[in-house]
């Protein structure tokens, strides 16, 4: 059965987890976020709102094949494409390396710790996933050049 979802793309994720924060808002706090405690419409902060968008995007289980490929590269893409923009630039390897952690451990880190910054609003991650998303470039077949990423990073 073919899928009815479009191709996942960077894009459609960031787009959605745009979406996602801006109906729920962005959370903050020095208290430990238990998304599995709080629901759908419950604040969320800038990692929740990335695999929201993920989630958004994902095939069908009982697709197989091709669909599935495109949305791990389209995951991967999207990680690195918002991390990179909250970063300003690409960033080292040497920075994971040196802590000795992977690289989407890292990215994840990265946009969880992008929201706890003081005096960030819901408005702000709004439209930084949507400067990410802009940044994302997909040709024909939703695939852009390969991800450093090469794992399943869901």
């Amino acid at each position: 059965m073919p899928s009815r979802k479009p191709p996942a793309t960077p894009a459609r994720i960031l787009m959605s987890a745009a979406d996602h924060i801006e109906r729920v808002g962005l959370y903050q706090g020095e208290h430990l976020w238990q998304p599995g405690r709080m629901g759908d419409a419950a604040p969320c902060n800038l990692l929740h709102a990335w695999e929201r968008g993920v989630r958004a995007v994902r095939p069908r289980w009982s697709v197989r094949g091709e669909p599935w490929e495109i949305f791990h590269r389209a995951v991967a893409d999207s990680l690195v494409t918002l991390s990179n923009h909250i970063n300003g630039g690409p960033m080292s390897g040497v920075r994971w390396r040196k802590l000795r952690i992977a690289e989407d451990a890292y990215r994840r880190t990265m946009l969880w710790c992008w929201g706890d910054e003081p005096e960030r609003t819901t408005a702000d991650a709004s439209a930084l996933l949507r400067a990410a998303a802009a940044l994302c470039q997909s040709g024909p077949d939703h695939i852009r050049a390969p991800s450093p990423v090469s794992h399943n990073v869901v």
